[in-house]
């Protein structure tokens, strides 16, 4: 079963088409989407983040963390950097541009039917533009740093934890957002989340 979650009316009638022969429902908004993925844990969501009534980036994740069995097809007109910075390490989300050639476009649905991951070419250079630095490039310490930092602590907070001076913690903090190229703490809690280092339910509710 498959569920269009895009309140373009247009687009939501062409998703349907290209769906034929499938089991569809469609939402009009996030409480309609829950409501149906409860009753069919297992669905593939066609959606539009842009249009629908989430609380920002952090309730999306939370949404798909919550429906795990769900699979989802992200479609936009265009993708913002920290939308992909969030979801592409997430194996069940596949992302696909709205103005992509209608070969691509049939051809993404047919492999999100079968189950398979999609994403579709102008996201993919998208995602190789902006793709941090892999996990492993940081070291244990970092690590431990980035993951304390994604649950809320201050530098001077890790200090104490770690039994280390504060100095320390600096330098391993910016050595880490050189390396992720991340500014931000926020920015680093998102890469965290991605990692598997923080819990997106704990963290944002």
């Amino acid at each position: 079963m498959f569920v269009i979650a895009d309140n373009q009316v247009l687009t939501a009638i062409g998703f349907e088409r290209l769906l034929s022969g499938e089991e569809v429902r469609h939402a009009a908004n996030r409480r309609e989407l829950a409501a149906l993925l409860s009753a069919h844990p297992t669905a593939g969501v066609v959606l539009d983040y842009g249009l629908f009534d989430f609380e920002g980036l952090p309730g999306l994740l939370v949404t798909i963390r919550r429906f795990a069995a769900a699979r989802w097809l992200m479609v936009a007109a265009e993708f913002s950097r920290d939308l992909l910075l969030l979801l592409s390490g997430e194996e069940r989300v596949s992302f696909l541009a709205k103005d992509s050639a209608a070969d691509q476009l049939h051809s993404a649905i047919e492999a999100f039917k079968r189950g398979e991951r999609t994403v579709g070419q102008s996201v993919a250079e998208q995602l190789s533009a902006h793709a941090p630095t892999a996990p492993d490039r940081l070291t244990p310490a970092e690590t431990e740093v980035l993951r304390l930092l994604a649950c809320g602590m201050t530098a001077r907070e890790i200090a104490e934890a770690r039994h280390t001076s504060f100095y320390t913690v600096t330098t391993h903090k910016k050595n880490l957002f050189r390396k992720l190229g991340v500014s931000t703490a926020y920015e680093a809690t998102r890469y965290a989340i991605r990692a598997g280092l923080a819990d997106p339910v704990e963290y944002y509710i």
